[in-house]
């Protein structure tokens, strides 16, 4: 029997910034997918997690976080709407690591909380969302590597078409989460 090894993050136990996308309709859906705009990580992320905003502080730099752990229920809602494995991926594969906690959709702000410019907005799903697109500015290339190392010296990967999408490496060794098992009250 697995055990639930996910744990909350918050503004104030992880001093970030949250605005999670699926539980508002600011989405590509369009429609809330959580009912709770809960944020949780597998304990092994949040040590990563941890290192990023140690290296970002003392650069009054923060993280913000639109998205991590997802139930796989969520994830089938967000693939009926987008079947495109490359963007999306089918929670019937099992090998979604946003549904295991270890993957995390993220931005850096500055110290007045805004966003650094990165060229897209989250969830933009075109070749100019990929790492290492020269069609953005210099300015969010520059962001982008930021971004990219502090996640890459905090132990995460990151996927070539989302800049903002960074997960634990091995991720098939984490258990699969659904909302079913965890009773949240995310889905």
């Amino acid at each position: 029997m697995k055990t639930n090894q996910l744990v909350a993050i918050t503004p104030e136990s992880h001093d970030l910034k949250l605005s999670l996308a699926y539980a508002t309709k600011d989405n590509f859906t369009g429609r809330a997918i959580y009912q709770k705009p809960l944020c949780y990580l597998h304990r092994d992320a949040v040590k990563g997690l941890e290192k990023a905003i140690e290296l970002l502080s003392p650069l009054g730099l923060k993280l913000k976080i639109w998205d991590a752990f997802r139930p796989q229920e969520a994830q089938q809602l967000l693939f009926d709407h987008t079947p495109d494995p490359l963007y999306v991926s089918d929670p019937e594969s099992g090998t979604c690591p946003h549904c295991r906690g270890i993957a995390v959709d993220l931005t850096i702000t500055d110290s007045f909380g805004q966003e650094l410019e990165m060229g897209t907005d989250f969830d933009d799903f075109r070749p100019l969302a990929h790492h290492g697109n020269d069609q953005v500015s210099e300015k969010a290339q520059y962001n982008r590597l930021l971004l990219a190392g502090v996640m890459s010296l905090s132990g995460f990967n990151p996927i070539q078409s989302e800049w903002w999408h960074y997960q634990l490496p091995d991720a098939m060794d984490y258990p699969l989460y659904t909302e079913a098992e965890l009773q949240t009250g995310m889905v």
